[in-house]
Protein backbone atom coordinates (compact mmCIF):
# COMPACT_ATOMS: atom_id res chain seq x y z
CA UNK A 1 0.00 0.00 0.00
CA UNK A 2 2.22 2.79 -1.28
CA UNK A 3 2.03 6.48 0.34
CA UNK A 4 2.00 8.45 -2.59
CA UNK A 5 1.28 12.50 -2.21
CA UNK A 6 1.89 15.60 -3.49
CA UNK A 7 5.96 16.53 -2.87
CA UNK A 8 6.23 13.74 -0.96
CA UNK A 9 6.38 11.48 -3.36
CA UNK A 10 8.92 13.66 -4.82
CA UNK A 11 11.34 11.82 -2.56
CA UNK A 12 9.86 8.88 -0.85
CA UNK A 13 7.75 5.95 -1.43
CA UNK A 14 6.46 3.54 1.25
CA UNK A 15 4.81 -0.07 1.11
CA UNK A 16 4.60 -2.77 3.43
CA UNK A 17 4.24 -6.43 1.64
CA UNK A 18 2.66 -9.14 3.70
CA UNK A 19 4.55 -12.95 2.27
CA UNK A 20 6.66 -15.45 1.84
CA UNK A 21 10.03 -14.27 2.05
CA UNK A 22 10.53 -15.36 -1.67
CA UNK A 23 8.47 -12.05 -2.20
CA UNK A 24 11.83 -10.23 -1.97
CA UNK A 25 12.84 -11.29 -5.19
CA UNK A 26 9.23 -9.88 -6.57
CA UNK A 27 10.16 -6.47 -4.70
CA UNK A 28 13.64 -6.31 -6.45
CA UNK A 29 12.15 -6.76 -9.66
CA UNK A 30 9.59 -4.34 -9.45
CA UNK A 31 11.48 -1.47 -7.56
CA UNK A 32 15.26 -2.67 -9.18
CA UNK A 33 17.55 0.37 -8.83
CA UNK A 34 14.77 2.56 -7.17
CA UNK A 35 15.33 0.84 -3.92
CA UNK A 36 16.33 3.08 -0.75
CA UNK A 37 15.84 0.28 1.89
CA UNK A 38 14.14 -3.01 2.66
CA UNK A 39 13.75 -3.66 6.17
CA UNK A 40 12.66 -7.60 6.51
CA UNK A 41 10.60 -8.71 9.74
CA UNK A 42 10.17 -12.27 11.24
CA UNK A 43 11.84 -14.36 7.96
CA UNK A 44 13.89 -17.26 8.67
CA UNK A 45 17.97 -16.77 9.13
CA UNK A 46 19.73 -17.25 5.72
CA UNK A 47 16.33 -16.84 3.56
CA UNK A 48 17.11 -15.63 0.39
CA UNK A 49 17.62 -11.67 -0.20
CA UNK A 50 16.04 -11.69 -3.99
CA UNK A 51 18.57 -9.37 -4.25
CA UNK A 52 17.01 -6.50 -2.40
CA UNK A 53 19.70 -4.06 -1.60
CA UNK A 54 20.08 -2.22 1.08
CA UNK A 55 18.37 -5.11 3.34
CA UNK A 56 18.06 -5.19 7.25
CA UNK A 57 16.87 -8.59 8.53
CA UNK A 58 15.47 -8.28 11.70
CA UNK A 59 14.45 -11.61 12.82
CA UNK A 60 11.08 -10.64 15.30
CA UNK A 61 8.05 -12.50 15.07
CA UNK A 62 5.54 -10.41 13.11
CA UNK A 63 2.09 -10.76 14.91
CA UNK A 64 -0.89 -11.65 12.89
CA UNK A 65 0.73 -11.96 9.92
CA UNK A 66 3.85 -14.27 8.13
CA UNK A 67 7.07 -12.35 7.27
CA UNK A 68 6.98 -8.70 6.23
CA UNK A 69 8.40 -6.62 4.39
CA UNK A 70 9.22 -2.71 4.49
CA UNK A 71 10.22 -0.52 1.92
CA UNK A 72 11.70 2.56 1.50
CA UNK A 73 12.02 3.65 -2.47
CA UNK A 74 12.72 6.79 -4.67
CA UNK A 75 10.93 7.73 -7.97
CA UNK A 76 14.16 8.28 -9.04
CA UNK A 77 17.37 5.67 -9.57
CA UNK A 78 19.60 5.71 -6.22
CA UNK A 79 23.14 4.86 -6.43
CA UNK A 80 24.62 2.40 -4.21
CA UNK A 81 28.21 2.26 -1.97
CA UNK A 82 29.16 0.78 1.35
CA UNK A 83 30.72 3.01 4.32
CA UNK A 84 32.23 0.80 6.95
CA UNK A 85 29.66 -1.42 7.91
CA UNK A 86 26.87 0.16 6.30
CA UNK A 87 25.37 -0.56 2.95
CA UNK A 88 24.16 2.66 1.58
CA UNK A 89 21.28 3.64 -1.26
CA UNK A 90 21.39 7.72 -2.08
CA UNK A 91 18.98 9.71 -4.68
CA UNK A 92 18.70 13.75 -4.77
CA UNK A 93 20.02 14.32 -1.24
CA UNK A 94 18.13 11.43 0.36
CA UNK A 95 20.28 8.29 2.00
CA UNK A 96 19.43 5.35 3.54
CA UNK A 97 21.54 2.69 4.88
CA UNK A 98 21.51 -0.17 7.19
CA UNK A 99 24.25 -2.20 9.07
CA UNK A 100 25.14 -5.51 11.08
CA UNK A 101 27.45 -4.50 14.13
CA UNK A 102 28.70 -7.42 16.28
CA UNK A 103 28.77 -7.37 19.93
CA UNK A 104 31.79 -9.79 20.39
CA UNK A 105 33.89 -6.92 21.45
CA UNK A 106 30.91 -5.23 24.20
CA UNK A 107 27.91 -3.39 23.57
CA UNK A 108 29.73 -0.14 24.24
CA UNK A 109 32.09 -0.60 21.37
CA UNK A 110 29.31 -1.95 19.02
CA UNK A 111 27.38 1.40 19.42
CA UNK A 112 30.03 3.47 19.33
CA UNK A 113 31.37 1.72 16.12
CA UNK A 114 27.79 2.18 14.89
CA UNK A 115 26.84 5.32 15.37
CA UNK A 116 30.70 7.33 14.73
CA UNK A 117 30.32 5.44 11.07
CA UNK A 118 26.96 6.85 10.70
CA UNK A 119 27.48 10.73 11.68
CA UNK A 120 30.83 10.52 9.55
CA UNK A 121 28.34 10.14 6.60
CA UNK A 122 27.98 14.01 8.06
CA UNK A 123 31.77 14.75 6.98
CA UNK A 124 31.03 16.00 3.66
CA UNK A 125 28.17 17.78 4.21
CA UNK A 126 25.77 15.47 2.37
CA UNK A 127 23.65 14.49 4.14
CA UNK A 128 23.57 17.26 6.48
CA UNK A 129 21.38 15.36 8.68
CA UNK A 130 20.35 12.30 10.23
CA UNK A 131 16.43 12.20 10.62
CA UNK A 132 15.51 8.89 11.36
CA UNK A 133 16.91 5.69 13.45
CA UNK A 134 16.37 1.89 13.85
CA UNK A 135 18.18 0.16 16.57
CA UNK A 136 17.40 -3.61 17.40
CA UNK A 137 19.73 -4.83 20.37
CA UNK A 138 19.99 -8.67 21.24
CA UNK A 139 19.20 -9.49 25.08
CA UNK A 140 17.90 -6.36 25.57
CA UNK A 141 17.83 -6.33 29.21
CA UNK A 142 21.05 -8.75 29.70
CA UNK A 143 23.06 -7.57 31.98
CA UNK A 144 27.02 -6.33 30.88
CA UNK A 145 29.43 -4.83 32.71
CA UNK A 146 27.11 -4.54 35.50
CA UNK A 147 24.73 -2.29 33.72
CA UNK A 148 21.65 -3.39 31.69
CA UNK A 149 22.83 -4.35 28.11
CA UNK A 150 20.39 -1.18 26.60
CA UNK A 151 22.36 1.36 29.17
CA UNK A 152 25.38 0.29 28.17
CA UNK A 153 24.21 0.82 24.59
CA UNK A 154 23.48 4.38 25.31
CA UNK A 155 26.90 4.83 26.55
CA UNK A 156 28.21 4.23 23.26
CA UNK A 157 25.84 5.91 21.40
CA UNK A 158 26.14 8.81 23.27
CA UNK A 159 30.16 9.41 22.95
CA UNK A 160 29.61 9.37 19.39
CA UNK A 161 27.46 11.88 19.25
CA UNK A 162 29.95 13.98 22.23
CA UNK A 163 32.64 13.52 20.17
CA UNK A 164 31.40 15.07 17.13
CA UNK A 165 28.83 17.65 18.24
CA UNK A 166 30.60 18.20 21.85
CA UNK A 167 27.47 20.26 23.63
CA UNK A 168 25.94 20.87 20.57
CA UNK A 169 24.95 17.48 20.40
CA UNK A 170 20.67 17.26 21.77
CA UNK A 171 20.31 19.91 18.72
CA UNK A 172 21.09 17.07 16.67
CA UNK A 173 19.60 14.33 17.82
CA UNK A 174 17.44 12.02 15.39
CA UNK A 175 14.13 10.55 15.93
CA UNK A 176 14.90 7.08 17.13
CA UNK A 177 13.33 3.61 18.86
CA UNK A 178 15.61 0.96 20.53
CA UNK A 179 13.99 -2.16 21.17
CA UNK A 180 15.24 -6.10 21.91
CA UNK A 181 15.88 -8.56 18.86
CA UNK A 182 17.69 -11.81 18.91
CA UNK A 183 21.01 -12.75 17.29
CA UNK A 184 24.62 -11.70 18.33
CA UNK A 185 24.60 -8.40 16.56
CA UNK A 186 22.86 -4.22 16.74
CA UNK A 187 21.03 -4.05 13.34
CA UNK A 188 20.89 -0.12 12.61
CA UNK A 189 18.74 1.23 10.01
CA UNK A 190 18.29 5.10 9.36
CA UNK A 191 17.05 7.43 7.27
CA UNK A 192 19.31 10.93 6.49
CA UNK A 193 18.61 14.35 4.49
CA UNK A 194 20.81 16.84 2.79
CA UNK A 195 18.61 19.50 4.36
CA UNK A 196 17.97 20.43 8.42
CA UNK A 197 16.17 18.65 10.49
CA UNK A 198 13.94 19.87 13.23
CA UNK A 199 13.43 17.95 16.79
CA UNK A 200 10.91 17.55 18.40
CA UNK A 201 10.18 17.55 22.38
CA UNK A 202 7.14 16.14 23.89
CA UNK A 203 5.98 18.36 27.30
CA UNK A 204 4.56 15.57 28.94
CA UNK A 205 7.89 13.78 29.02
CA UNK A 206 10.96 14.36 30.16
CA UNK A 207 13.78 14.71 27.08
CA UNK A 208 15.18 11.61 26.50
CA UNK A 209 18.88 13.04 27.29
CA UNK A 210 18.33 14.62 30.53
CA UNK A 211 17.08 11.60 32.30
CA UNK A 212 17.84 11.29 35.72
CA UNK A 213 20.97 8.43 37.20
CA UNK A 214 18.76 6.19 38.05
CA UNK A 215 18.08 5.21 34.49
CA UNK A 216 21.71 5.04 33.56
CA UNK A 217 25.17 6.68 33.05
CA UNK A 218 23.34 8.59 30.33
CA UNK A 219 20.35 9.61 29.00
CA UNK A 220 18.64 7.99 25.49
CA UNK A 221 20.06 10.03 23.10
CA UNK A 222 17.16 10.82 21.06
CA UNK A 223 14.72 12.97 19.92
CA UNK A 224 10.93 12.64 20.84
CA UNK A 225 10.48 12.93 16.85
CA UNK A 226 11.66 15.03 13.88
CA UNK A 227 10.27 16.61 10.81
CA UNK A 228 11.49 15.80 7.52
CA UNK A 229 12.19 18.42 4.74
CA UNK A 230 10.33 20.18 2.44
CA UNK A 231 11.86 18.03 -0.46
CA UNK A 232 10.09 14.87 1.54
CA UNK A 233 6.71 16.63 2.37
CA UNK A 234 7.86 17.63 6.07
CA UNK A 235 6.85 14.31 7.27
CA UNK A 236 7.10 13.74 10.77
CA UNK A 237 8.77 11.18 12.19
CA UNK A 238 7.36 9.66 15.34
CA UNK A 239 9.85 8.14 17.93
CA UNK A 240 9.56 4.94 19.91
CA UNK A 241 7.03 5.99 22.63
CA UNK A 242 5.95 4.35 25.46
CA UNK A 243 3.83 4.70 28.87
CA UNK A 244 6.32 7.44 30.35
CA UNK A 245 5.10 10.49 32.03
CA UNK A 246 8.27 13.13 32.80
CA UNK A 247 10.73 10.54 33.36
CA UNK A 248 8.59 7.32 34.82
CA UNK A 249 6.85 4.66 33.73
CA UNK A 250 3.04 4.67 34.53
CA UNK A 251 0.70 1.89 35.14
CA UNK A 252 3.19 -0.95 35.23
CA UNK A 253 1.40 -4.35 34.85
CA UNK A 254 -1.72 -2.97 33.56
CA UNK A 255 -1.71 -3.29 29.47
CA UNK A 256 -4.97 -1.44 29.39
CA UNK A 257 -4.07 1.81 30.91
CA UNK A 258 -0.01 1.68 29.14
CA UNK A 259 -1.87 1.88 26.12
CA UNK A 260 -3.89 4.76 27.33
CA UNK A 261 -0.90 6.53 28.59
CA UNK A 262 1.29 5.73 25.11
CA UNK A 263 -1.77 7.29 22.85
CA UNK A 264 -1.90 10.39 24.62
CA UNK A 265 1.60 10.88 24.30
CA UNK A 266 1.68 10.16 20.72
CA UNK A 267 -1.71 12.86 20.20
CA UNK A 268 0.81 15.46 22.73
CA UNK A 269 3.89 14.69 19.94
CA UNK A 270 1.59 15.06 16.99
CA UNK A 271 0.96 18.72 18.36
CA UNK A 272 4.09 20.16 18.63
CA UNK A 273 5.32 18.46 15.59
CA UNK A 274 2.06 20.67 14.19
CA UNK A 275 3.59 23.67 16.19
CA UNK A 276 7.17 23.17 14.70
CA UNK A 277 6.33 23.11 11.19
CA UNK A 278 4.53 19.77 10.22
CA UNK A 279 1.68 20.17 7.59
CA UNK A 280 -0.42 16.79 8.56
CA UNK A 281 -3.76 16.73 7.11
CA UNK A 282 -2.30 13.11 5.50
CA UNK A 283 -3.24 9.86 6.16
CA UNK A 284 -0.71 7.95 8.72
CA UNK A 285 2.00 6.21 7.21
CA UNK A 286 3.19 3.00 8.89
CA UNK A 287 2.78 2.88 12.30
CA UNK A 288 4.67 0.01 14.11
CA UNK A 289 3.93 -1.57 17.21
CA UNK A 290 6.73 -3.78 19.74
CA UNK A 291 4.70 -6.09 22.34
CA UNK A 292 6.52 -7.62 25.28
CA UNK A 293 3.71 -10.06 25.02
CA UNK A 294 2.35 -11.05 21.80
CA UNK A 295 -1.47 -11.93 23.21
CA UNK A 296 -1.51 -8.39 23.68
CA UNK A 297 -2.07 -7.45 19.97
CA UNK A 298 -5.59 -7.47 19.77
CA UNK A 299 -6.55 -5.23 22.60
CA UNK A 300 -3.73 -3.21 21.03
CA UNK A 301 -4.81 -3.62 17.64
CA UNK A 302 -8.53 -2.77 18.32
CA UNK A 303 -7.59 0.58 20.29
CA UNK A 304 -5.28 1.48 17.24
CA UNK A 305 -7.87 0.96 14.91
CA UNK A 306 -10.39 2.72 16.48
CA UNK A 307 -8.21 6.16 16.72
CA UNK A 308 -6.49 6.12 13.25
CA UNK A 309 -7.68 5.86 9.97
CA UNK A 310 -9.50 2.56 8.46
CA UNK A 311 -6.20 2.37 5.91
CA UNK A 312 -3.90 3.25 8.37
CA UNK A 313 -0.79 0.33 7.56
CA UNK A 314 0.22 -1.42 11.00
CA UNK A 315 3.25 -3.25 11.71
CA UNK A 316 2.83 -5.49 15.02
CA UNK A 317 6.63 -7.09 16.18
CA UNK A 318 7.07 -9.14 19.28
CA UNK A 319 9.48 -7.53 21.10
CA UNK A 320 11.24 -7.00 24.36
CA UNK A 321 10.72 -2.79 25.21
CA UNK A 322 13.55 -0.63 26.67
CA UNK A 323 12.51 -0.90 30.05
CA UNK A 324 11.19 -4.46 31.88
CA UNK A 325 8.33 -2.45 33.13
CA UNK A 326 6.92 -1.35 29.69
CA UNK A 327 4.90 -3.95 27.57
CA UNK A 328 4.16 -1.91 24.94
CA UNK A 329 6.27 0.73 22.81
CA UNK A 330 4.60 2.45 19.27
CA UNK A 331 6.46 4.52 16.69
CA UNK A 332 5.03 6.09 13.27
CA UNK A 333 5.05 8.26 10.14
CA UNK A 334 2.85 10.73 9.44
CA UNK A 335 3.12 12.59 5.99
Amino acid sequence: MPIARETFLDRLVHSLRCGEPASAAAAHAELGDRLLLAVRYGAPAGAADGGLDPLLEVPNPVLGSGPMLELWSSPEPTTRSTHGRYRLAEAGGTLFGAGRFPLAGGTEAAALDAYRELLALLDDGDPASIVRVWNYLPDIHAEEEGLERYRVFNVGRARAFAERFGGDAPLRYPASSAVGTSGEALLVAFAAARASVRPVENPRQTSAWRYPPTYGPVGPTFARGAIGPAAWGTPFFLSGTASIVGHETRHAGDLAAQIEETLANIERALVEARRAGWRGGRPPGPVKVYLRHAESWPALRAALRARLPAATPLVALRAEICREDLDVEIEGFFP
